[in-house]
């Protein structure tokens, strides 16, 4: 069984890059509930397990698809920059725009009367230390791309073997440092970056080995896979939750096979390669929803709409889907001004 990348074939990609936006929005929907182990209700709290660990493998999916769609190729400085430019220029317009909020909720809820001086040095820090919790990731791929020339030209002088090599050295690290070093401030940097340029490598190397087997074997083993490191997960969250009373905020073992086996999903099975008009749409806008969703979360939860609103096994989706919408529709009216593409896409 072999499978292309060719521009005729990356409808699964536009596929799976909207699920995996979808599963982040659904993984910081359930996550407000998450956090909260033995102040809610036992029950309460396995609905929102059971959403969260469904689509952990959002994050890592999203750099095994950059890795996917950028290593291998020779590229100019100016092309460089230009990618570049795609991930800071809305990253930091929306920054802005979550930083603002928050200096408006400081002057009215605390009533401070704010001076310049206050307002540019808590703009500063918002920007080094992350306007908002997920913007974590915007940084991790920043340091990454400037990496990325090195790393793309090693790719190119390599082989397979060669590859598969460093992914294996980089997914070890991370599993030695996470095993016996916890969280070690500095030691989460090794663990970080160790993981995700594991899965940067990784999406590139899957696409272009051979596949030897039928569709339905692959099927079987990649579900299998997937509920495996699902039950895994919860187990794991459970546990660390119970006795340590703290929920799992760092990507764990368990989430490599979970991205592993949906990312294989998409490209072998031929299901996931037939187009939508929906995934395609909401593929289009995912960076864009990777940035301002957490601020519609926000708001939707100031109006009394979040995972606590009503019975969780309801409240998570139905928030999920509020905040997609009004996402989507706030991104597509952007997108639709003079200008404004460049801060959604």
């Amino acid at each position: 069984m072999k499978k292309s990348t060719n521009k005729n074939n990356i409808i699964w990609i536009d596929n799976l890059r909207a699920i995996s936006a979808i599963g982040i929005v659904l993984l910081h929907v359930a996550a407000r509930m998450s956090h909260h182990y033995g102040n809610i209700p036992i029950k309460n709290w396995w609905i929102s397990n059971f959403y969260i660990n469904i689509a952990r493998f959002g994050v890592p999916v999203f750099v095994m698809m950059t890795g996917l769609l950028s290593l291998g190729k020779q590229y100019t400085f100016k092309h460089f920059t230009k990618k570049l430019s795609r991930i800071l220029i809305p990253f930091l317009f929306w920054s802005l725009i979550y930083i603002f909020f928050k200096i408006v909720g400081i002057h009215y809820k605390d009533h401070m009367d704010l001076e310049f001086k206050f307002v540019i040095d808590f703009t500063y820090l918002e920007l080094v230390s992350g306007a908002s919790y997920h913007m974590w990731y915007i940084y991790m791929i920043i340091r990454i791309y400037l990496l990325y020339p090195i790393i793309n030209q090693w790719v190119l002088d390599s082989n397979p073997r060669q590859q598969l090599y460093f992914i294996v050295v980089c997914f070890l690290i991370f599993l030695i440092f996470y095993t016996f070093f916890g969280s070690v401030y500095l030691v989460n940097y090794i663990k970080l970056y160790s993981e995700f340029l594991g899965y940067l490598v990784l999406g590139y190397y899957l696409v272009r080995r051979k596949y030897e087997y039928n569709v339905k074997y692959y099927l079987y083993v990649c579900i299998t896979i997937y509920l495996l490191s699902y039950l895994g997960i919860c187990f794991d969250t459970y546990i660390t939750s119970k006795t340590n009373n703290i929920y799992i905020e760092q990507y764990k073992p368990w989430d490599l096979f979970q991205a592993l086996s949906v990312f294989l999903l998409f490209f072998l099975i031929p299901v996931f390669n037939k187009k939508s008009k929906i995934l395609a749409f909401i593929s289009e806008y995912s960076y864009g929803i990777y940035l301002i969703h957490v601020l519609i979360m926000s708001l939707l939860e100031l109006l009394g709409l979040s995972a606590y609103s009503f019975n969780p096994l309801f409240s998570i989706p139905v928030t999920t889907l509020c905040t997609l919408l009004i996402s989507i529709i706030i991104l597509y009216t952007l997108d639709k001004i003079p200008l404004g593409k460049y801060v959604v896409k």
